[in-house]
């Protein structure tokens, strides 16, 4: 998929109407085209079998051509096959589209076949140069912030936390002093002396094998509530671009006392809340993608939104054969 240059002058109209902490309009690099590929055994028997393999383009692009390939174990062949063209590149069998099969709109499915002598089914296929089962899924979800985040004394002296959940698993926690980091930790606690009377805060946020990262956990050390807002994020921008997200980054709030992290939306809909500078938001099809993103401190005040609209068009149709 591609932007059409087409859109270009939609950006600048939207550009235009955009009130709230505009960032800038990024062009997108396209995604790639992906597919997949099933295999089937349509009927067998006892030295052979009908093999099917359907390609199918999940994406919101269009897919104008595909070429699958894969190997079959020793004492197995090929006889006749259909819907395909086929050729040998060594051991590998390679299957490229007919003229009329080859364009597959998004959602769209074709099939080929063949009869084989032998049991044996493919391996090590690859559709167009990836795997036919897809792309691996990308992670986009932030683990959940730490919980019950308080200071404990006696044989150990330090933080404690009860641990965050994550899809994949979290694999270390950030301790921070104020806006410093100040030590990592795999495990729920970290060590230190008990602070001295002072007016200050702490935060704790989970990081995944992804590195998506958690809002902070705020503790306070004699902190009263404040009810300045943080500032609004800068330079919001769509920095790439996958078959089913944008990636969105800024740069950093600041808040007076203690950022604990962002909300991000799309189209007005919160889609996510994460404690560092960059997130995800879906892409499902063509259009327009209004995407805000606001912080938040310590004492739950909200700053004003960052904001940026891209219009995504399709792309042309192919040229006439």
């Amino acid at each position: 998929m591609r932007l059409s240059n087409a859109f270009l002058r939609r950006i600048a109209q939207l550009a235009t109407a955009v009130v709230v902490g505009v960032g800038a309009v990024a062009l997108l690099p396209a995604p790639a085209h992906a597919a997949t590929v099933a295999f089937a055994k349509e009927s067998q028997w006892s030295s052979g079998y009908v093999g099917k393999m359907t390609v199918h383009n999940p994406s919101a692009a269009t897919l104008t051509s595909w070429r699958v390939e894969f190997d079959l174990p020793a004492g197995t062949t090929l006889g006749s096959y259909w819907n395909a063209n086929m050729t040998r590149e060594g051991g590998r069998f390679v299957f490229t589209n007919m003229s009329w099969n080859g364009t597959l709109t998004a959602g769209a499915s074709t099939s080929f076949g063949w009869v084989a002598s032998g049991s044996g089914e493919p391996q090590g296929c690859t559709v167009n140069g990836a795997p036919c089962s897809g792309p691996p899924a990308v992670d986009v979800t932030p683990p959940s912030a730490p919980t019950n985040v308080h200071f404990v004394t006696g044989s150990f002296t330090g933080i404690v936390w009860s641990p965050s959940t994550d899809d994949t698993g979290v694999v270390e926690y950030q301790i921070f002093h104020r806006s410093t980091q100040i030590a990592t930790s795999t495990t729920t606690s970290y060590s230190m002396p008990t602070p001295p009377p002072m007016v200050t805060t702490y935060g704790v946020r989970a990081v995944d094998a992804a590195g998506n990262i958690s809002p902070f956990t705020p503790l306070h050390v004699g902190q009263l509530p404040d009810s300045t807002p943080p500032t609004a994020p800068a330079n919001l921008r769509i920095g790439g671009m996958s078959p089913d997200h944008l990636t969105v980054r800024w740069d950093a709030a600041t808040d007076e006392t203690f950022l604990v992290g962002y909300e991000i939306y799309l189209n007005g809909a919160l889609i996510s809340k994460v404690g560092g500078t960059s997130g995800y938001v879906p892409f499902t099809s063509f259009g327009i993608y209004t995407v805000r993103v606001r912080a938040w401190d310590a004492s739950g005040n909200f700053g004003p939104y960052a904001q940026i609209s891209i219009a995504i068009d399709p792309p042309p149709p192919p040229p006439a054969r």
